[in-house]
């Protein structure tokens, strides 16, 4: 797997070389239901979105919010708008891009948590080798100041080039669930952030505040889209960093559901076929 033997303080060529075989691009149609006053609207959309390999056998991670309306809508009511705003977004299709490889290979929605706002795909075909994958639980506890690495890719228009971002723990929140202030760019959203050693230490999602405080019922239902734009938090919504450990519990809980989908999935073998 990657980062599972990664030597200590890995240059950043290492770390970009080591990571970004498991950073994949995911094409998704998504089909989007919506009101225009009292009449309901239907659009089809292809969304070309980022994923982390975290299975050699094809188990995919990436960010729930653009698969799923539920982290809008939540956050759209904390916000006591958009009572009569209806919004529902489903994914018919999924496709996987590997680095260098030019075919497509179709994948399917393994499971998602609405809450930690992160979701699993698996490969409906095995790979015929192990990929190369991120694995979660091995870094260090992580520490306020650490500096931690994160790696993207850019759009298809630029060949989906990787490339390696920079960001620093700056803080941490206990509430409502325990996870970092992470000073780095949004755009990790949903991806593995590494430390040094080239250890996964957690993956960057967004938190939904339940309080009623003022300050979390601050902003409005736009400024939803602003968290992808150099902001920490929007209202009730921020972004954070998900700690490696809890991250772990979840992929082997999406690696089993995987598993079992993938055996309701394959055609039965009759007698004689």
């Amino acid at each position: 797997p990657v980062c599972a033997a990664a030597p200590r303080e890995l240059s950043f060529g290492d770390l970009l070389d080591r990571v970004a075989p498991a950073i994949v691009s995911v094409k998704v149609v998504l089909k989007t239901e919506f009101n225009m006053g009292d009449a309901m609207q239907e659009q089809e959309s292809v969304l070309d979105a980022l994923g982390a390999v975290v299975d050699p056998d094809g188990l995919i991670l990436l960010w729930n919010s653009q698969l799923s309306a539920t982290r809008l809508m939540d956050a759209v009511r904390q916000m006591g708008e958009g009572e009569d705003f209806k919004l529902k977004m489903t994914p018919t299709d999924f496709r996987v891009t590997f680095a260098g490889d030019v075919r497509e290979h179709r994948a399917f929605l393994a499971g998602s948590d609405s809450e930690l706002d992160l979701a699993f795909l698996q490969l409906e075909e095995r790979p015929a080798r192990a990929l190369a994958s991120i694995e979660f639980g091995r870094s260090r506890p992580a520490r306020i100041g650490d500096t931690v690495f994160g790696v993207s890719r850019l759009s298809p228009a630029f060949d989906r080039a990787p490339f390696l971002e920079a960001g620093r723990i700056a803080g941490r929140i206990t509430k409502p669930a325990s996870a970092f202030i992470l000073d780095a760019s949004p755009a990790l959203l949903g991806l593995p952030v590494f430390d040094s050693d080239g250890h996964a230490v957690g993956a960057v999602a967004t938190v939904l505040s339940r309080t009623s405080e003022p300050a979390a019922q601050g902003g409005d239902m736009m400024s939803y889209f602003s968290l992808g734009r150099g902001r920490m938090e929007s209202g009730p919504l921020g972004v954070f960093l998900l700690p490696g450990a809890r991250v772990k519990d979840l992929v082997a809980t999406a690696r089993l559901r995987a598993k079992e989908l993938l055996e309701e999935r394959q055609p039965e073998v009759r007698p004689g076929n």
